[in-house]
């Protein structure tokens, strides 16, 4: 009787294991899906095919004066320079174009980013409250009309309270590291902690600053191989959009569909409105991921952030509970409380391409969390 018991119980357990282990593989794949929304899928020969569709989330999501910002709760509210902090629905490029291919109204680059950039962007969004701001760096190809986005270079911002600019010192600091490592800036980042990653009127009258900077400087420093687009036309050039991006990345809103964070990448322009007004646009860009897999550099990069944020202001608290469920199924709580470190290792996990293996995963997403551990003097149990 005994020893049927035991193998009762033996049994038991390892059903309940493999229930664990399918309804962990089910959330992980979900996560998986939630990373990719609004990438675009690499075909041969380099072009792209379909954006993976959005989520209920990006349909109906929190809009930013819901978010605990009563100073934006009011409709048109604008800051001290007169630009509006009230979120702007991002416009979409012609359907059915290729990024980059010059069709009438397409999207006026490809744009591809390596999945290193992607974990430093969400790494450096999870540790603070307030907004926080870095630059991309990467390649420009004019031939090809392709951006490339190799590496995430975290700033130190000036938040308001209600929105973050980059510090001054602290850009030409971080333009210069850039540069020393063989790239230039072709872009910027920047978190919506608690509400959707919908770009204010503040984030669009900054991408069209740093648009108008990097396409002057482009131009100073074209060279014969960008003949092409440096002697294009003048009404030309300025019908044509810079090549420089703008991300934001949305960690801890409450209503995200999973526990991946939710990244926009988008550029702007300024039209002609209706009655021949001008207004300042954000178009959504798709972008594409690599499946280069993140090696020593990028986890040091990850470290090294933990370490800069280790005393500031608005740090979070990293084993405190984000929300009390995993993740929302059919419009509904799915799974058990997620802590904000959970939520962490989960994105990362995430935006970690198919080339890396469960044991190179977990050793990584353990080194940053054994570095908030140390650095920050927090237990986390290891």
């Amino acid at each position: 009787k005994a020893e049927a018991a035991a193998a009762a119980a033996a049994a038991r357990d390892a059903k309940a294991r493999e229930k664990q282990k399918a309804e962990e593989a089910r959330i992980a794949k979900a996560e998986k899906e939630a990373a990719r929304v609004g990438v675009v899928e690499m075909a041969e020969h380099g072009s792209s095919e379909g954006a993976i569709e959005a989520t209920e989330y990006a349909k109906a999501r929190p809009k930013r004066e819901t978010a605990g910002k009563t100073s934006l709760s009011v409709a048109g509210f604008r800051d001290a320079d007169g630009g509006t902090l009230e979120l702007h629905p991002l416009r979409s490029f012609a359907a059915n174009t290729r990024p980059g291919g010059g069709e009438p109204g397409s999207q006026p680059f490809r744009v591809v980013v390596l999945p290193s950039a992607q974990l430093v962007m969400d790494t450096h969004a999870h540790l603070c409250t307030n907004e926080v701001i870095g630059y991309l760096g990467g390649d420009w190809d004019a031939k090809s009309r392709l951006v490339t986005v190799r590496k995430a270079f975290p700033g130190r911002g000036l938040a308001s309270g209600s929105d973050v600019e980059m510090d001054p010192v602290a850009e030409v600091e971080l333009k210069a590291q850039v540069e020393s490592e063989g790239m230039r800036v072709v872009g910027w980042y920047h978190s919506h902690p608690v509400f959707e990653p919908t770009p204010s009127g503040v984030d669009v009258d900054n991408q069209l600053n740093y648009q108008n900077l990097f396409s002057a400087e482009l131009e100073e420093d074209a060279d014969e191989t960008n003949a092409d687009e440096t002697n294009a036309p003048s009404e030309q050039k300025k019908k044509s959009v810079s090549p420089f991006v703008g991300f934001i990345v949305g960690p801890y809103d409450l209503r995200l569909p999973t526990r991946v964070s939710k990244m926009t990448c988008f550029v702007a322009e300024r039209r002609l409105g209706r009655g021949g007004v001008t207004e300042d646009a954000p178009f959504e860009v798709r972008y594409e991921t690599t499946t280069d897999a993140p090696d020593d550099d990028c986890v040091d990069a990850m470290c090294a952030v933990v370490a800069a944020n280790k005393d500031v202001a608005g740090r979070v608290r990293i084993n405190e509970l984000w929300r009390h469920f995993t993740n929302i199924s059919n419009n509904r709580p799915d799974g058990g409380p997620c802590t904000k470190l959970a939520k962490l290792r989960a994105s990362l996990a995430a935006r970690l391409p198919d080339t890396v293996d469960e044991l190179r995963e977990e050793k990584m997403l353990d080194a940053v969390a054994k570095h908030i551990q140390t650095a920050w003097q927090v237990d986390l149990g290891f």
